[in-house]
């Protein structure tokens, strides 16, 4: 052993402090001084973990009536829904509970000579959707997303000339997520990190349908106005409904994957099952969104399943 350097007896870490004698000056040097950075030691952290994530649907059925100052309607244009937004959001035991307010427009050929297009509209329209989800307690985070899957609307001119009945079939997606603490260490640098599905994409309690996608909805886009073609069982409806057969999609396009190995899921999230796997450059068809994930049909066109949209390039539109 070098006499310059010596062990310091009795010491309780030999590894971690050492003494140097140098030129006659002796000096103590800790393990912290030598590689410049604190001794590793676990750090806490709080993570977020999927409770659960749940769908139902929400009819919400109004008569509209044209303002006195407008002439009667000769036949209905178009009935649209803007500004669909989510204002609440509550967690209650097994339940989350949904708020939220939209507009409805209504563009009609007015019952003149010159058949002019006239326009009128209802705001501050509210609805609410209890959603169960097991396991759910009132001090959990809930996030909520919606979005407008049909539209509909009666209208007979012989009955009455200012009425208009409308239904409109929305699609809410809830998800619960718990905060649980876990102590980590620090490890050295990574040169490549693999691509990783996070679950905190979004985050916020108040989610606008318009994030997702475009802010105006009509019962030409989702096949409305034709009573028969929606089912008279569907208009009388108050509660959840099955969707039917052909109902129109929120939102289409095609994507393309930018990662090897991505998981396409069961639902838009981590905590559900992984259906498939595909690779860097498989397109894929989007039927829907929420949560920032996309319902794809695989290029074999029968497979279909959910990718997290922060893995694919492009952008599908309403």
């Amino acid at each position: 052993m070098d006499d310059n350097t010596r062990v310091v007896s009795g010491s309780t870490d030999t590894s971690s402090t050492n003494i140097k004698k140098v030129a006659g000056v002796t000096t103590v040097e800790s393990s912290e001084l030598v590689c410049g950075c604190p001794e590793p030691g676990p750090e806490t952290i709080e993570v977020e973990q999927v409770l659960g994530a749940e769908m139902a649907q929400r009819v919400v059925e109004l008569d509209m009536f044209v303002p006195a100052q407008k002439p009667d309607i000769e036949q209905v244009v178009d009935v649209y829904v803007k500004e669909l937004e989510i204002t609440k959001i509550d967690v209650i035991p097994d339940k989350v509970i949904v708020r939220g307010e939209l507009e409805v427009k209504i563009m009609y050929v007015a019952d003149l000579p010159n058949q002019p297009v006239h326009a009128f509209e209802k705001q501050h329209i509210r609805w609410t959707r209890d959603i169960d989800m097991d396991g759910a307690e009132p001090d959990m985070k809930a996030t909520a997303d919606v979005a407008v899957e049909f539209v509909d609307y009666d209208f007979h001119c012989h009955h009455d000339r200012r009425k208009v009945h409308v239904t409109i079939v929305l699609k809410i997606w809830a998800r619960v997520v718990t905060t649980t603490e876990m102590d980590v260490y620090a490890l050295s640098p990574i040169d490549e990190i693999g691509i990783v599905e996070s679950t905190t994409a979004n985050t916020s309690d108040k989610v606008s349908a318009s994030e997702f996608s475009d802010d105006v909805v009509s019962a030409a886009e989702t096949g409305g106005g034709d009573i028969e073609a929606f089912g008279e069982q569907n208009i009388i409806v108050t509660g959840p409904v099955t969707p039917t057969a052909g109902t129109p999609t929120t939102v289409s396009g095609m994507v393309t994957v930018t990662g090897n190995n991505v998981n396409i899921r069961t639902g838009p999230g981590t905590n559900f099952p992984v259906v498939t796997k595909v690779n860097k450059g498989a397109t894929l068809t989007v039927k829907e969104q929420a949560f920032g994930w996309f319902r794809v049909v695989l290029p074999d066109g029968t497979t279909t399943g959910w990718i997290a949209s922060w893995l694919v390039n492009g952008t599908p539109k309403g």
